[in-house]
């Protein structure tokens, strides 16, 4: 049978599994999960010594050597450590979620502190309550090769056995780690989730895959989703007009941004004023809603006057068209949309849409 072994997580040194203090730094236990860790048997394998060996014949990106054992999903987590440091609570919160204790291969807060026992990290303050990457864990992190997707196992096999909501937060994670391709494959499972059970999860779910797809520069793809999006809706929709409203607002938002990082900036001015106006319709329509508290539809129809004002319209039209039309053109615009907000029950976007872009379309030369 294994010994159980404890590590100091302050200096990480080895501790006999009865100690109350470190005889290295003189820390107490206080809370056993917080600064003395133990491993569950057996113990985990120590880091491959070839990653910590200096010059250029044992770099792993330059070796013809097999790659060391430490995986791109370690290393993934190791440049955590690069730019900032991570606290003691960050470990504890990344312990926490299943996608982190995947990526390492086990528990987190034991791997950190193999990272700290073999000089890849070290203490950020004199209070030992966050940690950086050391020199020698720079080098490993930068120069080390990391599969895009994480070689820590198939992504989508990891997931299958999880809820939505925490594929979801996968996703969100492999997005934030950099791995946009693997968040997107993610996403797209999520929501075959979502869509087999009762549970709406709103627009804003919807909008991130558009988001990751804009990221990788997969314009069309983005661009046929959030169509789609406009046309069908998504699954569990609250079927409220209202809302309604509210999401195709947010979603002629995301196409707005979408052809303005795609270098089109003049077709993006359309959606953009499409955004405006069904956002204030969606508060006009809050306002006539009769089940609702008379100080709340008050509020609405406040917020509605407010919107539809000509300024109002003017001066977010003036953030979305950044000189991509001239002022006369900007002023035919607001002054279209101010005239189709008074009149917030007969809004047909399709016309509308038309509309705005024969308001701002390239002044021709009358020479030609």
């Amino acid at each position: 049978m294994w010994e159980a072994t404890m590590i100091c997580i302050e200096c990480g040194e080895e501790l006999p599994s009865h100690a109350t203090e470190c005889p290295r730094c003189r820390r107490y236990s206080g809370s056993l999960s917080r600064t003395l860790l133990g491993i569950p048997p057996p113990p985990p394998p120590p880091l491959d010594p070839r990653l910590f060996a200096s010059g250029k014949d044992t770099s792993p990106t330059q070796s013809n050597e097999p790659q060391p054992r430490l995986s791109a999903g370690q290393v993934q987590f190791l440049k955590k450590f690069l730019d900032t440091p991570l606290s003691r609570e960050m470990v504890d919160y990344y312990d926490g979620l299943q996608y982190y204790r995947h990526l390492v291969g086990g528990n987190v807060v034991t791997f950190v502190g193999q990272l700290m026992s073999e000089g890849l990290i070290e203490p950020h303050d004199t209070d030992r309550a966050a940690w950086i990457c050391s020199d020698k864990g720079k080098r490993i992190a930068q120069s080390a090769i990391i599969d895009t997707r994480t070689d820590s196992g198939n992504i989508i096999d990891y997931v299958q056995s999880l809820q939505a909501s925490e594929t979801l937060k996968v996703a969100t994670e492999l997005n934030r780690d950099g791995n946009v391709p693997a968040a997107v494959l993610v996403l797209k499972e999520a929501y075959k989730k979502i869509e087999s059970s009762s549970v709406s999860y709103g627009i804003d779910t919807y909008l991130r895959l558009p988001s990751y797809l804009q990221k990788l520069g997969r314009y069309d793809e983005a661009w046929g989703f959030l169509n789609q999006l406009l046309a069908r809706g998504y699954p569990n929709q609250i079927q409220n007009e209202a809302l309604i409203l509210l999401a195709r607002s947010k979603i002629y938002k995301a196409m707005c941004r979408l052809l303005q990082h795609e270098g089109k900036g003049r077709k993006a001015i359309i959606f953009g004023a499409a955004s405006i106006v069904a956002e204030a319709q969606y508060y006009y329509l809050q306002s006539e809603e009769k089940d609702w508290p008379k100080d709340f539809r008050k509020e609405r129809e406040a917020a509605f006057r407010s919107l539809s004002e000509a300024t109002s319209i003017h001066k977010e039209m003036k953030k979305i068209t950044k000189k991509e039309i001239t002022e006369t053109q900007l002023e035919a615009t607001v002054n279209y949309l101010s005239s189709t907000l008074s009149r917030p029950k007969a809004v047909k976007y399709d016309r509308l849409i038309v509309e705005v872009d024969s308001l701002i379309c390239v002044e021709k030369n009358p020479r030609h």
